[in-house]
């Protein structure tokens, strides 16, 4: 009769330290802060395609003027002639996933700016590694599912 009960009370044990050791959700407020929404607002450097080539078509005229800016579990894309923006989420493979994005439908004269929008709006949606290079400005890339990449630099105030 010892022997069952050991073996239980051993699986019991087991099972406990087991649970204990898997921590919080990477995206649950528990998981500690998170960097983007620390820094709040990155301005768009560039983006490559799967081939590695510049995407032309994110920076109108040759310039970078669209930034991210998050808060809470939202993101918001500012800079260009639409409001963009859409939900996101940390998931437990660090992954970033940009759901749902959504976009005013302003008629811009500037049509590079309105295409912009557009390129930028689709480059972010889905899912990306994403990583911060320790700097300052703080660097931000997303490498993402489809083989495109982005480069963004924290805003920061002069110091």
């Amino acid at each position: 009769m010892t022997m069952p009960r050991s073996a239980g009370m051993l699986s019991l044990l087991l099972l406990a330290a087991c649970a204990g050791g898997m921590g919080p959700d990477p995206g649950s407020p528990a998981a500690g802060p998170n960097p983007l929404t620390q820094v709040g607002r990155w301005a768009l450097q560039g983006a490559r395609d799967a081939g590695g080539q510049p995407i032309a078509a994110v920076l109108p005229g040759g310039r970078a003027v669209h930034a991210l800016v998050f808060e809470g579990d939202r993101v918001a894309v500012e800079g260009g002639c639409n409001h963009i923006g859409g939900r996101y989420r940390i998931e437990r493979d660090g992954r970033l996933r940009v759901l749902e994005m959504q976009s005013t439908l302003m008629a811009c004269q500037d049509q590079a700016l309105m295409a912009a929008d557009t390129a930028v709006s689709d480059l972010l949606e889905g899912v990306a590694q994403w990583r911060i290079a320790e700097s300052y400005p703080e660097q931000l890339t997303l490498d993402h599912a489809n083989g495109r990449s982005s480069h963004w630099v924290a805003v920061r105030p002069p110091q």
